[in-house]
């Protein structure tokens, strides 16, 4: 098993790996510098496990990269970690098959079943899994509201370009709320950012601040 870091924290590159191989997964673990070595990397071998920093790839000619690796790899599992440290979010969240957005506070005894899942199936394409690992997905009227509301219009406009009621325009939200894991507004924008900066699977666009 081949492991690649695009982290510039010390502490992250120590923790992983010391973890993966103090939990039986062993292999080469390598850290890597910028997204343009990862790619020259992944043209000479085939890793299994891509750690990635969200700051590790801020121009726009790093997210474009970056998606082609994704797409290149589909059978390496990537792991995507927010770098801003004032979101209070402490989980994961799918939104590929094989890409997670994940906290650097996740239990490490939740990232090494994450790995193990996946290495055992390859994917979590079943949304029945008992475990929850389908990628992210939002139905079209989510969509919609996510596009408004992290837009900045308020609950009024919302429910009056959509013609809905209050009520259910909360309970939309509340829905998003436990898709994304997420406990407000600011940390589901950060996400969604995340997601949109590697994938145009989740085809929601709003103006980044």
């Amino acid at each position: 098993m081949t492991v690649f870091i695009l982290d510039p924290c010390t502490y992250t590159k120590y923790a992983i790996k010391s973890s993966l191989p103090a939990s039986g997964i062993k292999g080469a673990i390598r850290d890597v510098d910028n997204v343009s070595t990862l790619r020259l990397r992944c043209k000479t071998s085939k890793p299994s496990i891509i750690f990635i920093n969200q700051n590790s790839y801020q121009y726009q000619g790093d997210s474009e990269d970056l998606k082609s690796i994704i797409d290149e790899q589909p059978l390496t599992l990537f792991f995507i970690f927010i770098g801003n440290e004032n979101i209070k979010f402490h989980d994961f969240v799918p939104i590929r098959d094989n890409v997670i957005i994940l906290s650097k506070f996740i239990k490490i005894s939740t990232l090494l079943m994450i790995i193990r899942y996946f290495m055992d199936t390859k994917a979590w394409r079943n949304g029945d899994s008992a475990i929850g690992f389908s990628p992210l997905r939002f139905s079209k009227t989510e969509v919609e509201i996510l596009t408004m509301w992290m837009s900045g219009y308020d609950t009024l406009y919302i429910c009056t370009q959509l013609h809905i009621k209050e009520k259910t325009l909360s309970s939309h939200k509340i829905n998003i709320k436990r898709k994304t894991k997420a406990s407000n507004k600011q940390v589901i924008y950060h996400l969604i950012a995340i997601a949109n900066s590697v994938t145009d699977s989740i085809n929601i666009r709003y103006p980044v601040c």
